[in-house]
């Protein structure tokens, strides 16, 4: 019955997945158009990090294929293209967030469905179309699942990612209904990662691990491996063993205070309405570091731009937020680049200082600047044992003089309710590929992306993604 919790839900899922028509509207496609956009910027940019240099010396020799790693001159099976490029797409924490799932859904989405489709050669078409039936099982399993799968420290881009992929990769080969449901069910023997892996190589990993195994997932499932059918919900399921043996009790505790639809139960019918792309959408970021920073800085930056605050005048700031925003914010004296995306106190510093926070504040260099440490201790924090939807982020910011400002803030820039602009979107892109690629060649990939060509071949669009030595910017 509609809006009863169901015993198990892969099949609804599975039929869903198969059988909805690809007629979706203009939002859901101009939200998935730009979300591969932006991705495909993401992942260009951290495509020369010194983590994708190491992956690709251990991945080169698993296997060629016709699957274009993006950003580097090498084709290997659509398997381990994912792996390498979902790793690239999340490895400067600049690419989005989805709220559903408490993941970051394009970084594994997007590699997944374009080695995948460039594998099968097919079109552009099909990549949004598959793209927005994975993003809608991914939000359906975490809401069944979160918020306390994340709260409790499991990394859900790693865990919902890989469920997502698979049911996208099922779309996108057109697996009759009882083969998606085995992908989808295999797929949760490929989820995994831990939230202990921030601020580590294998954070970006977790993106790639989970494009990777919603592949094959797929690629199985389409070869006659099978899988059972309680691992969504049962009793050592998904459900039940990555929220908790209480996940009943917490489910009866998040009545009527559910946040983004998160139930932590599976509903009849959900799978159907809304649909996620549009009634969430995706949070676009604008600063490449952590999601959990992102209101407090927005909130500083835009007290900073209205009273004309300096590192000079300020006496100290506090930030009271989400407790879950800042047990992600582990780095109090971060000694990395990658530890510095998930300080409070380096990126507060920073953008205090500059009005801004871009890609160039994390490198070595950046996060040894004496000016910036220096600011460590004007930055406080209260942990608010509340849901993100419960308790907007409060910055205050106490004067040299005696005089204070507040803010809050329920959502950052770039998510629905405060969308980056088109202009502010190609920007973004902009400064993302003209660093690492010749801007002409840059060009014709941004233009075939706005233009939208749902005819398009994704091997065409990939020849455009894949570098040769001299096309790679020696900056």
């Amino acid at each position: 019955m509609s809006g009863m919790p169901q015993q198990n839900p892969l099949h609804e899922i599975a039929d869903w997945t198969t059988t909805i028509p690809a007629d979706w509207s203009g939002l859901a496609r101009k939200t998935t158009e730009n979300a591969i956009i932006d991705t495909l910027a993401c992942t260009l940019a951290g495509a020369q990090e010194t983590v994708i240099q190491k992956l690709l010396l251990a991945v080169r020799n698993w296997g060629n294929g016709s699957s274009t790693v993006i950003g580097h001159p090498q084709k290997l099976s659509s398997p381990w293209a994912a792996l390498i490029n979902g790793a690239s797409a999340h490895a400067l924490d600049f690419d989005d967030n989805f709220d559903p799932a408490k993941a970051h859904a394009s970084a594994v989405l997007v590699p997944a469905l374009i080695a995948l489709g460039e594998e099968e050669d097919l079109t552009f078409g099909a990549l949004v179309d598959a793209y927005i039936v994975g993003l809608q099982v991914m939000g359906h399993v975490g809401q069944a699942v979160n918020p306390f799968h994340r709260s409790r420290g499991w990394h859900a881009t790693a865990t919902l990612g890989a469920i997502g992929a698979a049911a996208g990769a099922a779309r996108l080969l057109r697996l009759p209904a009882d083969q998606t449901a085995h992908a989808i069910s295999m797929s949760t023997s490929r989820a995994g990662g831990f939230m202990s892996q921030f601020g580590t190589d294998t954070k970006p990993l977790h993106a790639g691990f989970a494009a990777s195994g919603g592949i094959q997932s797929a690629l199985m499932a389409r070869a006659g491996l099978t899988a059972g059918t309680e691992t969504l919900e049962g009793p050592t399921s998904l459900r039940k063993l990555m929220v908790g043996l209480d996940v009943d009790d917490l489910a009866i505790q998040m009545q009527g205070a559910e946040e983004y639809g998160q139930s932590v139960s599976f509903v009849s019918d959900r799978i159907k309405a809304p649909l996620h792309v549009e009634a969430y959408g995706l949070k676009i970021k604008r600063f490449p570091n952590c999601g959990s920073v992102h209101r407090a800085l927005d909130g500083l930056l835009d007290l900073r731009n209205a009273h004309g605050l300096t590192a000079g005048t300020v006496d100290h700031i506090m930030v009271r937020a989400p407790a879950a925003h800042l047990r992600n914010l582990m780095y109090e004296d971060p000694t990395t680049p990658a530890e510095a995306k998930f300080s409070l106190e380096y990126n507060l510093a920073v953008g205090l200082l500059q009005g801004a926070v871009g890609l160039a504040d994390f490198s070595e260099d950046a996060i040894r600047r004496t000016h910036v440490r220096d600011l460590y201790p004007k930055i406080r924090k209260e942990y608010i044992e509340k849901l993100e939807s419960e308790f907007p982020t409060e910055v205050h910011v106490l004067l040299k003089d005696g005089r204070s400002h507040m803010t809050c803030l329920t959502m950052p820039v770039g998510s629905k309710d405060r969308p980056l602009t088109q202009k502010q979107l190609i920007e973004k892109f902009d400064d993302c590929v003209s660093n690492y690629v010749d801007w002409q060649h840059a060009s014709d990939l941004r233009d075939h992306l706005e233009t939208a060509d749902y005819n398009l071949g994704l091997k065409e669009l990939t020849n455009l993604l894949r570098q040769s030595e001299n096309q790679i910017s020696e900056a």
